[in-house]
């Protein structure tokens, strides 16, 4: 994640602890936002006709429909001998008919600030600017089983990426499943895709041996600081995928959601010199975790609160292992 990104008030609601609301969502209270953890689909409770949807199950499944839709929003704002400006907001979506679910996220982030110049005055610096979008679909065969394929975007220059794309199918198993009481894990595969931001035309004279670009990172002077080199402009990765998530009613109005995601490397990533570790060969793992407490002020309006954690084993030149958010929004339920 980029240095600069503590200034940001940023992934207010992943998309996996906006699924986790979706495993509350019987709630009254209003699901945590959505973020970067796996999308989890609430686990069902019906009974499933075998002629209609062409699966034999053991147990029941949810026969009740259900729809919803969200928008969140948030900001920050500073005036004074400091200036700056925080946004972060989104929407989320789901829909389910019978043993079918479909979700959907996006959000997105920006803030500038205010940076001193020698003569006294204040430039605007853009100091964070990413959008982030998933979509999951669901497959309940079993009250306690459910097969789902999810997909994730995200563009984020300060990661040095035009786009992360993540592939993950796998299987969700819910251990408690109760109406305000739930946990469940999840256990899949996942592919990683990352298109890396690079300088047209840049002079790769100051670059290690093996590497050919150079990053382009925001708020980098080229010509003041050393060039973070790369050997390729875009890199895949194929792992194993571990997801725990647990959400809670804790009372009319109060609901916590958290969820831990762990995502390993199957194969060595063979790095240069120049990128992680001088060149060593090593397994990439990404750990991520998020926890939300969400207040319901009426029917249709709550206030979040979230906490975000990001850990990349071995990120690119420049980029540090460990990202925190913390972040307040105010959240819209309209259907």
């Amino acid at each position: 994640m980029s240095r600069t990104r503590p200034l940001l008030l940023t992934a207010a609601f992943t998309l996996a602890l906006g699924t986790a609301k979706e495993a509350a969502a019987q709630a009254p209270t209003t699901a945590p936002p959505t973020g970067t953890v796996g999308g989890q689909a609430s686990a069902s409770s019906g009974a499933t006709n075998i002629e209609d949807n062409k699966f034999a199950t053991a147990g029941k499944v949810d026969d009740t429909d259900a729809t919803e839709a969200e928008i969140t929003a948030g900001g920050l704002f500073v005036s004074g001998n400091a200036r700056s400006a925080a946004l972060t907001g989104g929407g989320r979506f789901r829909i389910r008919r019978k043993i079918h679910e479909f979700s959907a996220g996006l959000v997105g982030n920006y803030a500038q600030a205010g940076i001193k110049q020698p003569d006294n005055s204040l430039k605007g610096q853009v100091t964070a600017g990413n959008v982030q979008g998933r979509v999951r679909y669901d497959v309940f065969f079993h009250q306690r089983i459910s097969f789902f394929a999810m997909v994730t975007a995200r563009h984020d220059p300060f990661l040095a990426l035009n786009m992360r794309l993540r592939i993950d199918p796998g299987f969700a198993f819910f251990i408690l499943n109760k109406p305000k009481h739930r946990l469940w894990a999840e256990v899949g595969y996942d592919y990683l895709l990352d298109v890396r931001r690079v300088r047209d035309n840049a002079d790769t004279s100051g670059c290690p041996a093996g590497t050919n670009f150079v990053l382009n990172v925001p708020n980098v002077d080229p010509a003041l600081a050393m060039p973070q080199c790369t050997a390729r402009p875009r890199q895949s990765t194929h792992s194993a995928r571990l997801f725990a998530g647990y959400s809670n009613t804790l009372s009319e109005y109060v609901t916590f959601a958290t969820g831990l995601e762990y995502i390993q490397g199957l194969a060595p990533l063979h790095s240069t010199a120049a990128e992680t570790d001088g060149g060593k060969e090593r397994l990439k793992a990404w750990v991520n975790w998020d926890v939300a407490l969400t207040t319901s002020l009426s029917k249709r309006f709550a206030f979040a609160t979230t906490f975000t954690l990001r850990y990349d084993n071995a990120p690119l030149p420049g980029i540090k292992k460990l990202d925190t958010i913390t972040s307040f929004n105010l959240v819209f339920r309209f259907i």
